[in-house]
């Protein structure tokens, strides 16, 4: 029972810091008044934490199996979002299908290209 009362808490606090993360991006972005999505700019945050304090808290690893393991449950929203959209889709769909397509591509190459310059730098090549 003391296990369970412990791996509950753990979890608690990691989905509390994981709030307080998305919160504290979300009320800088719109502080500074730059136009990147404040739990994007929370998890950065995040990420930075704990990259200094050298590791992941048990209760926030826990947390990301148990996220991950349910990761299909966060498209539930988006397909709703399609279906409560269709009319937008039927019109615009077009432009949308080859707005994804380049977006992606773009991002493809952009994530070769840091990629390529990451591994070069590390290994001493400069080409």
């Amino acid at each position: 029972m003391k296990r369970l009362i412990t791996t509950a808490a753990g979890l608690a606090a990691a989905a509390l810091a994981l709030i307080l993360a998305q919160i504290i991006g979300t009320a800088a972005m719109q502080g500074l008044g730059l136009p990147i999505p404040g739990p994007v700019a929370g998890l950065v945050l995040l990420l930075g934490v704990l990259a200094v304090s050298g590791g992941i808290p048990a209760g926030l690893g826990r947390l990301a199996d148990l996220l991950l393991r349910h990761l299909n449950l966060f498209f539930v929203p988006a397909g709703v979002g399609l279906m409560a959209h269709l009319a937008l889709l039927a019109r615009d769909g077009a432009a949308l299908t080859v707005a994804i397509i380049l977006s992606t591509l773009a991002g493809l190459v952009v994530a070769a290209a840091v990629f390529l310059w990451a591994r070069n730098r590390s290994s001493g090549h400069t080409s």
